[in-house]
């Protein structure tokens, strides 16, 4: 048997015809490999990177002698040779070229356009004759000449200039030299018959460069027409023919990306609908769609990456012959990024085919560099240095140590990051187990926040929480310091509690044991400690209510704090509302209770071991003289914790007492709401006689309520006026307060709920109107109850089934219902001209009555509105009581028997956590005397200090706990045969000294060479370095007298912290040094951009911000402002700053990229002026860190392009190299990777980084 298989591949001859589906590729991808040899292909898909695209993009060979000889007629400006290069093949790109016979441009003949893409492959088909196949597309033809025509059609392409190369000026160049020629009048494409011809070029701009464009076309080609085009928004149907003709009479018209998103919705059609009328308009259509452009340029390309924005779309669709898309960094993430570009350039089949794309992208990474040779043009720094001149541009690294008080605000957080990450401070895991993985988040958010605080400690949302900048925002030093003073303050409280409370609990260990009189020890002395603390509290708060209210009257209002008087309640109100309010106050009462409680704790502890040992007849001989001590120091100690106790209570049984008093005396004078008794007075008319007899049914019923309520009202009062437990001499507590009050509390709060449910019943029969909140909280309640749950269930079905008895039902109407009907009857009565008497009468019946019923209804609503507000005030002070009630069981709680284990291995674990929170204390006691001795010493804080013992200055030294201070080698010495201060004798512990690094305020430039790899790429000869040409040197040697006369500028007022008057003074130094300079202040945190236009403010230094709205034209034009502000999530890309000299980095980047988004605003063509990179680090910080690892990596690039060239290196060839080393950097880049997420944030750190970034700096100084 013989089987016969024909296997049939259709042709598709058109790259315009629908191609293969991605199921249909991979089975012709397997009919490829069998019957066809397969081709080479990239099988690895992370091999591919941005580099691809870069390496990939043409450049025009040097010896293109014939572009030398262009001249563009109209240009204010001489081309450089790479830049006529450029301009051949822009040309070329648009189907002409410049020839030197004619010294004019000619259109490219047939065989000059011809691309040279490997897209087909020429095969043998089963007849043996030749077809061409495809690898990228699938597809198989007999002849490809439409795919080729297809490439060919593409006008335009991709100018990827390095930034700073003048790609600007390229494009005017081209704008100048190829207009449309008569013969295009008529080239129109299929579609394109209605469109208006215009010669114009487009220009799609940021929004940032759109006045730079302006500028740049003014100034480089004055005869050009220009026009800023703003959008149709607003343009009427008949001014729709004008705009489109005004547009296309002009050279060039320029808009920006928002107006071009926002032009969307006029340039495509809107989707039918069948519709019932013909539509009554016709929407304005947009001027851009219906003009055939000569030219599209997109600037700033980049910024349609994806394809998809509508920015992108509707420039997809603008009619046009040329398309360029202007982009120093086209390449964002990866090269999947170009088909936004693609898709601009309308170049098929790769725009509209994805799985084309993506195959591209893959796996023919060949014919994807083939592909951006044809259509992207890049030329870098480093390729045409020889041919450019760019003034020298010398880079300075300024490093600077902290202000003692920054240091030890950063020192403190560097603890704090080293704790969270499990690791010493030298960066070594503290676990065995520990895992970076685990710890990837935690590091990043540290390293944030220390270069945040390297910056200034109010950088950063955590910056300025953890100095607790509530009030106002902290500026100067001063301010920090004063905020670290009181933290560390609070802090010492909070360890002094925690440090008592924990020998509190280990006397519990031994309290009902034979070992009960280690437990009063230990607890007597606590309470002579707490006795202190509460001392000093209530000292401080008398001192701030002396600030506050005077001498006088600041001993009598601490008392009304502390005291509590029946007969003074409302004179108390006033010290509580004083006491109670926020702010230092508030926080100085808080820490008065917080020792009252510790106190209370002592002194009840002390009691029951009195009553211990005296209840113990082995300890204690009954009734013998110690036995009669014992139980007097056991009734003084119970009776000294009642007292303690009412004092912590005081400010609870003050407001309880103060609401319920008001309560007893409205009692007394019965001045409660009086519900007024609804009585039937009126005559009784035939007609409106069912309405009379309706309301006094509806009175009796409400009548009867009133009672109800009246009754209810008594009872809470009742319950409210009883005495609260503790407040009598006699009453003794149980530790069960709040469970003996439970059942008056809950009844209370029954008789609340129901009482102002029954008012809101009564509300709905006066007036019609219902309370869903009320209703809603009463019915869960019901539910709540008829399941046992919820406060006094039975009592609250008793009184809600009394509730219901009393609730009006019989009634056929409300108060108002039935005064409606009354105006009803009324105006029916005088409608009428011949009214009988009967009607005249019963008219005058129903008016009396409805005015009647209004004047009751008004008491009604005034009477129900004042019930309300009287259950609030129930309601207030039901919970006063109940607030009450909870402070007294949390205080008895405190004081209940231990009901842990008392075993060794618990009282083991109590000595050792008292024994650490001991340390701690110490430790933040050493801390706080320094922060108060950094406070004395105020801007000399920085000076060296002179040894007491030694008589020697010192820059490392001790501070003790009682304020004197020693160099670290005599303190020592004499710590190891003396526990006591040399100077005042105080027994000190090592935790009571505070290790002290005085740093000199010395400010230390040096060029960035100083990292160079030796051999490599440093001058090691001093003579030819002196010999050098200044202007051809990259790392100069800084005048030290220069950067003394820096140093010694005088800024009046607080510090702003280091880095902040750094800046100022070397901006005030660069006034007479180098007059006239401008400068960019570039930094990754927008919020230390906003500190210093305060400092800039106050010092009276002119600044503009990328982020104002005019922040650009003002610096370039007012002579006033010296400083232009920008940050790394600024579009500044393309924008041209050469008007300034100076860039200052605020602080060290690891990518490199966005340092270089700064420094390229000044470095470029058509700067005049030697520039100067000014970085700034703080001397022993993650600075340092960063800055030498990203230094290492730029010396990595240039060691690499350094192979096997002479040591001996020239200047020229450093710059290069470095400039090599950028581009690379940039290039390499991801760069929508390079910033975090998190907008408060700065650049992304990888995790490899990580460790490096926080601990480098710690082990460099340790080496």
């Amino acid at each position: 048997m013989t089987i016969s298989l024909q296997l049939f591949w259709n042709e598709t001859s058109s790259p315009y015809a629908p191609l293969r589906r991605n199921d249909e590729r991979r089975c012709s991808e397997k009919l490829i490999n069998t019957f066809f040899s397969p081709q080479e292909r990239t099988l690895n898909p992370a091999s591919w990177s941005p580099m691809d695209f870069y390496n990939a993009a043409h450049v025009p060979p040097k010896d293109d002698t014939t572009s030398l000889s262009i001249h563009v007629p109209g240009l204010n400006a001489t081309l450089f040779p790479y830049q006529k290069r450029t301009l051949q093949w822009l040309l070329r790109r648009e189907g002409v070229k410049w020839t030197t016979q004619d010294t004019a441009i000619q259109p490219l003949l047939g065989e000059e356009q011809k691309l040279g893409l490997d897209l087909f492959r020429a095969v043998n088909d089963a007849d043996n004759r030749k077809i061409y196949l495809s690898d990228v597309f699938q597809t198989v033809t007999r002849d490809p000449t439409l795919y080729y025509q297809a490439s060919k059609l593409v006008k335009g392409g991709i100018l990827a200039e390095e930034m700073g190369l003048g790609k600007t000026l390229e494009m005017i160049s081209l704008i100048l030299l190829h207009r449309r020629r008569p013969e295009h009048i008529l080239d129109f494409l299929p579609g394109q018959e209605n469109l208006v011809p215009s010669d114009a070029t487009f220009i799609v701009t940021p929004k940032s460069l759109q006045p730079q464009w302006i500028s740049e076309l003014s100034r480089h080609a004055p005869g050009l027409r220009v026009k800023h085009y703003t959008g149709c928004r607003g343009v009427d149907k008949e001014d729709e023919a004008r705009l489109v003709a005004e547009l296309a009479g002009y050279d060039v018209v320029v808009t920006t990306y928002s107006v071009l998103s926002a032009e969307l919705h006029f340039a495509i059609n809107p989707p039918e609908r069948s519709r019932r009328f013909e539509r009554a308009y016709r929407r304005v259509l947009s001027p851009l769609v219906q003009i055939l452009w000569w030219r599209v340029c997109l600037d700033e390309a980049q910024m349609i990456e994806s394809g998809v924005s509508q920015a992108a779309a509707l420039a997809r669709v603008i009619p046009r012959v040329n398309a360029w898309g202007v982009t120093g960094t086209p390449v964002k993430d990866d090269v999947k990024d170009l088909l936004g570009l693609l898709s601009f350039l309308r170049y098929e089949p790769y725009c509209s085919t994805p799985q084309v794309w993506q195959a591209l992208t893959t796996h023919h990474k060949s014919l994807f560099q083939q592909l951006f040779e044809s259509i992207s043009i890049r030329h870098t720094k480093a390729l045409v240095r020889d041919e450019i001149s760019l003034p020298p541009q010398r880079r300075f690294v300024i490093t600077m140590p902290f202000t003692a008080v920054e240091e030890q605000h950063y020192q403190s957080l560097y603890k704090e990051m080293a704790e969270a990450c499990k690791l010493n401070t030298e960066g070594g895991p503290l676990a065995e187990d520990w895992d970076p993985e685990e710890y990837e988040d935690v590091m990043r958010l540290w390293l944030n926040r220390l270069r945040q605080t390297a910056l200034h400690p109010e950088v950063g949302v955590y910056g300025r929480r953890v100095l607790g900048s509530k009030e106002r925002p902290m500026r100067t030093v001063e301010e920090v310091l004063n905020a670290m003073l009181e933290q560390g303050e609070t802090a010492i409280r909070i360890d002094e509690r925690a440090y008592l409370s924990s020998r509190l609990f280990l006397g519990q260990l031994f309290e009902n044991s034979p070992r009960v009189r280690e437990a009063l020890e230990i607890w007597e002395e606590v309470q002579g400690e707490s006795a202190k603390l509460v001392t000093d509290a209530q000292t401080a708060l008398r001192e701030a209510l002396r600030e506050r209210r005077g001498a006088k009257d600041a001993g009598d209002a601490l008392e009304r704090v502390q005291d509590v008087s029946d007969s003074d309640i409302e004179s108390d109100e006033e010290a509580e509302e004083e006491v109670g309010s926020k702010g230092k106050l508030g926080e100085l009462q808080n820490r008065l209770r917080n020792s009252l409680e510790l106190h209370h704790k002592a002194v009840f502890f002390c009691a029951n071991a009195y009553f211990q040992i005296r209840d113990n007849q082995e300890m204690t001989t009954p009734d013998s003289e110690e036995f009669q001590r014992l139980k007097k120091l056991e009734d003084d100690g119970y009776e000294s914790a009642k007292m303690i106790r009412r004092k912590i209570l005081g400010e609870g049984h003050r407001k309880a007492m103060r609401l319920v008093k008001k309560i007893a005396l409205k009692a007394n004078d019965q001045t409660f709401v009086e519900i007024p008794e609804l009585i039937m007075k009126s005559e009784r008319g035939i007609e409106s006689g069912s309405i009379v007899d309706s309301l006094q049914i509806l009175y009796d019923e409400l009548n009867e309520q009133a009672n109800l309520i009246d009754e209810w009202r008594e009872q809470v009062v009742q319950l409210l006026l009883r005495p609260l437990i503790d407040e009598e001499e006699s009453t003794e507590t149980t530790g069960e307060e709040l469970a003996d009050s439970t059942k008056v509390q809950e009844e209370l709060m029954v008789y609340v709920q129901v009482l102002r449910a029954i008012i809101a019943d009564r509300q709905f029969v006066i007036s019609g109107q219902t309370n869903g909140l009320v209703r809603h909280e009463i019915e869960t309640s019901i539910r709540l109850a008829k399941e046992g749950d919820g406060p006094a269930p039975l009592k609250l079905i008793e009184l809600v089934r009394r509730r219901a008895e009393v609730k009006p039902r019989t009634a056929k109407m409300s108060m108002r219902g039935a005064i409606s009907e009354l105006r009803s009857l009324v105006s029916k009565l005088t409608r009428d001209t011949g009214q009988s008497q009967r009607e005249l009468l019963e008219s005058t019946i129903a008016s009396k009555l409805m005015k009647t019923t209004q004047t009751l209804l008004g008491e009604q609503n005034k009477a129900a509105v004042a019930l309300e507000a009287e259950v609030e005030s129930f309601k207030r002070a039901m919970n006063a009581r109940l607030d009450y009630y909870r402070q007294l069981q949390a205080v008895s709680d405190d004081v209940l028997p231990l009901e842990t284990p008392k075993t060794e291995e618990a009282i083991e674990k109590a000595r050792k956590n008292i024994e650490d929170l001991h340390k701690k204390l110490l430790s933040g006691e050493a801390k706080h005397r320094y922060l108060l001795s950094l406070k004395e010493t105020g801007s000399k804080s920085n000076e060296p200090r002179m040894c007491v013992i030694c008589q020697m200055p010192f820059m490392t030294g001790v501070l003790t706990v009682c304020g004197h201070q020693f160099c670290k080698e005599c303190i020592m010495m004499w710590f190891k045969a003396h526990r006591n201060c040399p100077v005042c004798k105080r027994v000190l512990k090592a935790d009571n000294l505070h290790d002290i690094i005085i740093k000199p305020r010395q400010l230390q430039v040096h060029g960035e060479d100083s990292n160079l790899p030796k051999g490599d790429i440093r001058d090691d000869n001093p003579q030819e370095r002196r010999g050098s040409s200044k202007q051809t040197m990259l790392y100069s040697e800084f005048d030290a007298g220069e950067l003394e006369q820096m140093k010694n500028i005088e800024l009046d007022g607080p510090s702003f912290t280091t880095k902040v008057d750094t800046l100022v003074r070397h901006l005030m130094w660069l006034r007479e040094s180098d007059p006239g300079a401008k400068s960019i202040v570039f930094s990754q945190y927008k919020d230390f951009l906003n500190i210093l236009r305060n400092a800039f403010s106050r010092f009276r230094i002119g600044y503009a911000s990328i982020d104002d709205p005019d922040g650009i034209t003002r610096f370039k034009e007012d002579p006033a402002v010296e400083c232009f502000l920008l940050h790394a999530r600024a579009h500044s890309s393309g924008l041209n700053l050469v008007n300034a000299s100076h860039v200052f980095l605020c602080e060290p980047l690891l990518n490199t990229a966005l340092e270089l988004q700064a420094i390229a605003r000044v470095d470029r063509i058509g700067q005049r002026h030697e520039t100067t990179v000014w970085l700034y680090i703080v001397s022993g910080t993650v600075e340092e860190s960063i800055y030498n690892l990203s230094v290492r990596r730029r010396m990595e690039h240039m060691g690499r392009n350094l192979k096997g060239k002479s040591k001996e290196s020239t200047p020229e060839l450093l710059d290069a190299n470095i400039e090599e080393a950028n581009t690379l950097e940039l290039e390499q880049a991801a760069l929508s990777k390079l910033m975090s997420k998190d907008r408060s944030a700065g650049e992304m750190v990888d995790r490899s980084d990580l460790w490096e970034c926080l601990f480098g700096h710690v082990n460099a100084q340790r080496s």
